[in-house]
């Protein structure tokens, strides 16, 4: 009854719009419904009514708009809450002091009084950001006069409290005050009945946290200062000295943000792009070779091009922070939320010396960049890309038997993928490979074989995000919508789903993107994801870090040890303090590792580099091999290329990729040691062929196969 006397009192609304020349269309009746209290009152309106209630509505807008900044100015203890069309909350901020002299203060939050109330509602209804306002101020002021005399025994209890402490730590109060002072400035207190009982049982907790703190061994301290923001930002002397512009450009995958900041980064006179692949700073390499530049690579591995280039394309974890450029390009810039690499982009973010650093990527690294260009002090310019063909959800399941020439099947493991291939090859499909533990190598092949054709369908894990020219790609098809994250399974999150399913439908090859789901519970997620839901926010928002040769060196000078697991167990204390912006970037593997390289008599700096050598720590073999390669580098002996076998298993020869990879990487730190260069290279070759032959053949025998069954029951 009361939801047809609701739509009979709208129909009137539009009736009447109509007698006063607005179109219905142009107001939100049911807004304009509540503001009138229709139909709970006569359940109609008269024009006058009707008009006068646009006028309020359209002026609470404009105030909402522009009226509240000013009056923001004029009265800075005042804050808003807008709620759309409705009438506007206000808050009151009371500052009281914890100390006497005025180093700290309690910060309450309280509702205006009817006087205060009255004026500012008449402030919105006539958009007047000045009426009475010194009635308001006066107004306003005997609310925190009042709120201040109200709360006066608990305040007082609480500066006793304060004090006491105070005594405590003695020699160590200016860091109690500055810990419980930032603690307050991010708890501001409601007034309410139980405000006494929240403010004592809240502090209780953050003073005994301050004291804590305060207590911290002086040594620890320094430590701190050492690797604390401000000196984090500030190490990066060449970037400071630039006063450097940042440009973000946003947009989904297919949006042409990347190429848009390429062609600036080509016309610069100098400049570097920064992948988060190998295989994406090659073909950007060959990208700036082809326009005629001078033009090098650079990656953990190797270097190619010319000895003095002007345009770089690097790997992030090779940027070059000391020497100036005109131009930096960092790509996949939401990788700084990875808790494994996330720590080079934040190098790069900070550090990269460019007068103009345009980073790409999706809106959800926007908050990380924006703090980041606060605190460094710079300029940030957000550019906004939309995607330039459509991605449609195919609303029913498809299944891998309906998978069709064109499709990529993702999942979200090695093991997952292989199934799936087996699945399709089974079918009659060939079938190009692609995932992680695949060498760039051998990616760049399959992703060619499904170019050209000879491979009509691809089987992928998430690996296909980024890097990888995959040009008639109709149709992403998800086999699944959860994966493994190294401690639990979880679901992918709306981010990761737009950043795969938008591989679909490259512009210039295909007019539509399509995206699927195996199973009916795949679809829903991705419905979500491509109607543009929000990631839910990160736990912890932090940005990842890892110290640097020169913070590891100060660490161990200071302890006086050359034990790498206890600096790095200390860096981690120093650096990632209750209240920090810092989160360390894969440490727990990392002091794992520095357990096994602490056995050899190595200064610590070549601890450290052995320590984050890009080897599989997850891998009981691979692990052996590098502390065997530790123990030889103590002993002065060089290390001969590993022995490996053309014709093992396909597990076998990704292994053996993986580790020629880091032999090739601790050759370029470490030369006299890891001589046996051309032998790797060689041998990782080899390896590589064997991978790719193995995909090869086994994704068309078996379709072969089939098919001469197929003939032979004709």
């Amino acid at each position: 009854m009361a939801r047809r006397r609701i739509q009979l009192t709208i129909d009137i609304l539009s009736e009447t719009l109509a007698r006063l020349g607005r179109a219905s269309r142009s107001v939100d009746l049911e807004d304009l419904r509540v503001h009138l209290g229709l139909p709970e009152h006569d359940g109609a309106a008269e024009d006058a009514r009707v008009a006068r209630a646009l006028r309020e509505m359209a002026a609470r807008r404009n105030f909402a708009e522009h009226g509240i900044a000013a009056l923001k100015q004029s009265v800075p203890t005042l804050r808003a809450v807008i709620q759309k069309d409705r009438p506007l909350a206000w808050i009151i901020r009371v500052a009281v002091p914890l100390l006497d002299d005025g180093r700290m203060d309690l910060r309450l939050e309280v509702q205006p009084d009817a006087a205060a109330s009255d004026i500012l509602q008449d402030m919105a209804r006539r958009n007047d950001p000045h009426w009475r306002l010194d009635a308001l101020r006066a107004a306003i002021a005997e609310v925190a006069a009042e709120t201040a005399r109200s709360l006066r025994k608990p305040v007082e209890r609480l500066r006793e409290q304060v004090r006491a402490d105070l005594r405590e730590v003695g020699a160590d109060a200016v860091t109690y005050i500055a810990h419980l002072d930032r603690a307050l400035r991010s708890r501001p207190f409601a007034v309410g009945p139980n405000v006494a009982r929240s403010l004592n049982d809240t502090l209780k907790g953050v003073r005994a946290r301050a004291k804590v703190v305060a207590r911290e061994d002086a040594r620890l301290r320094r430590l701190r200062d050492q690797v604390g923001f401000g000196a984090y930002i500030q190490k990066f002397r060449a970037a400071r000295r630039l006063n450097r512009r940042i440009v973000f450009h946003m947009g989904p995958t297919n949006s042409g943000k990347t190429y848009a900041a390429l062609e600036r980064l080509e016309a610069a006179p100098t400049g570097t792009y920064l992948a988060p692949l190998r295989l994406l700073a090659l073909e950007n390499y060959e990208a700036l070779r082809e326009r005629g530049l001078r033009a090098g690579m650079v990656t953990g591995e190797e270097v190619l091009g010319e000895d003095d280039p002007t345009h770089t394309a690097r790997t992030i974890e090779t940027a070059d922070l000391a020497r100036p450029v005109d131009v930096a390009v960092i790509d996949e810039i939401q990788m700084l939320g990875d808790p494994d690499r996330g720590w080079a982009w934040t190098n790069a973010l900070f550090g990269i010396p460019a007068a103009t650093v345009i980073v790409c990527g999706s809106d959800d690294a926007l908050s990380h960049v924006r703090r980041a260009a606060e605190a460094a002090g710079e300029s940030l310019e957000v550019v906004a890309f939309a995607r330039k063909s459509p991605l449609v959800l195919v609303d029913e399941p498809v299944p891998l038997e309906a998978v069709a020439a064109g499709d990529a099947v993702v999942a979200f493991s090695r093991r997952a993928v292989h199934e799936n291939r087996e699945v399709l090859v089974a079918a009659g499909h060939s079938v190009a490979t692609i995932y992680g533990a695949l060498s760039p190598e051998v990616r760049r092949a399959e992703a060619a074989r499904f170019r050209s054709g000879e491979a009509r369908v691809l089987v992928t894990t998430d690996a296909i995000g980024m890097g990888l020219n995959l040009g008639p790609l109709r149709r992403i098809v998800f086999s699944a919508v959860r994966k493994w994250d190294g401690t639990g399974e979880r679901a992918l999150s709306n981010a990761e789903i737009r950043q795969i399913a938008g591989r679909a439908g490259r512009f210039g090859h295909q007019e539509v993107g399509y995206v699927a789901a195996v199973d009916a519970g795949g679809i829903e997620p991705i419905r979500a994801a491509l109607a543009g839901a929000p990631t839910a926010p990160a736990a912890d928002t932090r940005f990842y870090v890892r110290p640097d040769l020169i913070a590891i060196d100060s660490v161990a000078a200071e302890m006086r040890t050359d034990s790498l697991r206890e600096v790095m167990t200390h860096f981690a204390r120093a650096t990632f303090y209750a209240g920090s912006p810092f989160q360390p970037s894969a440490l727990e593997e990392i002091l794992e590792v520095a357990r096994i390289v602490d056995r050899a008599r190595l200064p610590i700096h070549e601890k450290f580099a052995f320590s984050v050598c890009p080897i599989d720590r997850r891998d009981e073999i691979a692990m052996g091999i590098l502390e065997r390669w530790t123990q030889a580098r103590a002993a002065g002996s060089s290390v001969p290329a590993l022995r490996a076998s053309p014709t093992g298993e396909l597990d076998y020869q990704e292994r053996t990729v993986k580790l020629a990879s880091a032999y090739l990487w601790l050759s370029r730190r470490f030369p006299d040691t890891f001589d046996d260069v051309e032998a790797i290279r060689a041998m990782r070759g080899r390896a590589n062929e064997a991978i790719e032959r193995h995909l090869r053949d086994t994704a068309t025998r078996k379709a072969e196969r089939r098919s001469r069954r197929a003939g032979s029951g004709r």
